[in-house]
């Protein structure tokens, strides 16, 4: 009688693995086709917004602001989303982003990628970044 009772236990517990298993992959399934590449791309938006609130010390460097205007967000494809700075400003944005002895009024080197490091699940990087661009606007408004 244990001896059934433990083949019936072994079926059960494999029938319900089979049941989660199926779950699992029709979850995975809809993941892949909805639900990641939407959030990889809202990812996307909030880190270029950082980036594109340029302030001394963070995001893009700014002078004439075309670098600025050259940044862009594409994808997702095949599950990845590109920031990307270049454009009329591509002569020169490579070596804004990369030079590090440059000393920027407005911005910094390496923007893309300390962008990319101050996103933050809670959404804190952007309230930030929209913070400073009110700021920003109200003193081009007040003078």
């Amino acid at each position: 009688m244990a001896k059934k009772l433990r083949g019936a236990a072994k079926e059960l517990t494999k029938a319900s693995f089979n049941r989660a298993a199926k779950r699992i992959e029709k979850l995975d399934t809809r993941m892949k086709k909805r639900q990641v590449p939407s959030g990889l791309r809202l990812i996307g938006e909030e880190i270029m917004l950082d980036v594109k609130a340029a302030r001394p010390g963070a995001g893009v460097p700014v002078d004439t602001g075309v670098l600025r205007s050259t940044g862009r967000v594409e994808g997702p494809a095949n599950d990845e989303v590109t920031l990307s700075f270049g454009g009329a400003a591509a002569s020169y944005a490579l070596e804004q982003h990369e030079n590090l002895e440059i000393r920027h009024r407005i911005g910094e080197a390496r923007y893309v990628v300390r962008g990319i490091q101050r996103w933050q699940r809670d959404g804190a990087s952007v309230k930030r970044a929209m913070a400073h661009l009110a700021k920003a606007i109200d003193a081009v408004a007040q003078g």
